[in-house]
């Protein structure tokens, strides 16, 4: 229900809370890439990933960083975040780092958290809104929320990994 629900900026405080939901929401994403790259490589590659999207929401976190983090709040406990870049020169935003609380997933939380980001891009002058995900089998539910809110078309990206 949306009368319980609300989106408000990031404070400090809910940084502790934002690392539990970004873990539980990727680990069905980072084992769906380490069994598509294979344990060689994903011991390697897809490990520093996990370390490194760790590392990145803390910086996108820190005061003067250039994203602006949002959360989204049921019944006082936080439940989803997403993270906006906005490029004010060429007017694009930016959905970046985002998730949902896997309890919560699958009820309209994800479609309301990029209504909103939309919302702010276009009330900061922003004329085109993407956002990035994977083509893989673990980001469908990602695609079909991005989907509902709206957006295509869909730029094909191939990561490519060699052991060496």
């Amino acid at each position: 229900m949306q009368e319980d629900r609300r989106i408000r900026a990031f404070q400090p405080s809910d940084l502790v809370r934002l690392h539990e939901i970004r873990t539980e929401a990727y680990e069905p994403i980072f084992a769906a890439f380490r069994k598509i790259v294979g344990n060689v490589i994903a011991d390697i590659a897809i490990t520093s990933a996990e370390k490194s999207q760790a590392m990145y929401l803390d910086k996108i976190c820190a005061k003067g960083s250039d994203r602006d983090v949002f959360v989204v709040e049921r019944q006082g406990m936080i439940i989803g975040f997403y993270s906006l870049g906005l490029d004010h020169e060429i007017k694009v935003g930016e959905i970046d780092l985002n998730a949902v609380d896997p309890a919560y997933q699958a009820g309209g939380i994800g479609t309301a958290m990029y209504e909103d980001a939309l919302a702010r891009m276009k009330a900061a002058g922003m004329k085109v809104a993407n956002v990035a995900t994977g083509a893989d089998d673990s980001h469908a539910p990602a695609r079909r929320a991005y989907e509902k809110a709206g957006f295509g078309p869909v730029l094909p990206c191939v990561y490519l990994y060699k052991k060496l």
